[in-house]
């Protein structure tokens, strides 16, 4: 075996690792989210890819933050898997062109978004933007 390649591969998992413990989500599908909509819960739409450092990155910011402020958990996370509905209707009606994207939606109706931006504290005001919904 290559010496890089065994060294990526083995590198692999360090990068590529779950998020810290304190983030449950609810996985995407569209019966998940048709019933979601209808509710007066708050939802943080996750647009992510399991295999982008920035996706990941905005997961562990979450987890900590989480661990933080509790009053988090009362928002209503749900993981939409890029690589399966990046392209879809409903990611092309909400104009989501980028995976690394999370959306605050309240009734159906979009309250804010953030795009590409794993900063503490930009999460931490999405976070709170939601949790004033």
């Amino acid at each position: 075996m290559n010496r890089r390649t065994f060294l990526l591969a083995s590198a692999m998992p360090i990068f590529f690792s779950s998020p810290a413990q304190g983030y449950t989500f609810i996985p995407f599908t569209p019966e998940v989210w048709d019933g979601l909509r209808q509710t007066d819960q708050t939802v943080i739409l996750n647009f992510r890819a399991s295999w982008s450092f920035t996706s990941n990155q905005k997961l562990e910011l979450i987890a900590k933050l989480i661990g933080e402020n509790p009053a988090y958990n009362s928002l209503t996370f749900v993981d939409v898997n890029w690589d399966h509905y990046g392209q879809s209707v409903m990611a092309n009606r909400m104009k989501v062109r980028r995976h690394s994207t999370l959306i605050v939606m309240k009734k159906g109706v979009e309250v804010t978004r953030v795009v590409n931006e794993p900063f503490e504290r930009k999460i931490r005001a999405f976070l709170d933007a939601a949790l004033a919904a």
